[in-house]
């Protein structure tokens, strides 16, 4: 996944990210935060200078591949996950024994379990990987300790509730965590690209 100019000579940016991805591959330990953390902004980099910038990649829906060459260049180190990932077997419900699991994973304000399973909230297509108690993303190179905080899991949040139930909206916008929500939402993403925001 290399970036290389038109000479063909590889960029300061890819070769960084190459040794990194190097690194993680062949490593026996178990990933910490910090080598994760070099990675995810490393990849951010790669992304903004090589790959036509963050927008795009969260225009084009690049979650899942972001995701999937984590995986792959961390030496499939970190588990890939999705909101269906905390739901029971047949997808009815959440599984709040794997919740357990994570305890900083709390519905947003003003929403509850029931309310996210029955708004369809469990095959929500965001996709991104943990470590730990963490959850990480391209926006989030750092992690959060809860994937309702990943930002473009609150940009889905704001248009469905838009969408399906305005009033909740209206409830619950005082509320600071959707107010930045609802910012996230209504700032082109070029603007929040621009900020690197990881």
């Amino acid at each position: 996944m290399s970036g290389t100019d038109t000479a063909g000579t590889q960029s300061e940016t890819a070769r960084r990210h190459d040794e990194i991805v190097a690194s993680l591959r062949t490593a026996e330990t178990p990933l910490t935060h910090e080598e994760l953390v070099n990675f995810m902004s490393s990849y951010l980099d790669m992304i903004e200078d090589e790959w036509g910038g963050l927008a795009v990649n969260i225009e084009e829906g690049g979650c899942a591949d972001n995701a999937d060459y984590a995986w792959n260049a961390t030496g499939r180190r970190v588990e890939v996950m999705d909101l269906a990932g905390f739901a029971n077997k047949d997808y009815t419900d959440w599984d709040h024994d794997l919740l357990a699991r994570w305890p900083a994973v709390q519905p947003p304000p003003g929403l509850s379990w029931d309310y996210l399973r029955d708004g369809g909230w469990i095959d929500q297509a965001h996709v991104w990987v943990t470590l730990g108690q963490r959850h990480y993303d391209i926006e989030a190179v750092e992690g959060v300790d809860n994937p309702f905080d990943l930002h473009d899991i609150r940009r889905g949040l704001v248009r469905t509730l838009r969408r399906t139930d305005p009033e909740l909206l209206e409830r619950v916008s005082p509320d600071h965590w959707w107010q930045e929500s609802i910012e996230l939402q209504d700032t082109p993403l070029r603007e929040l690209a621009g900020s690197k925001l990881g």
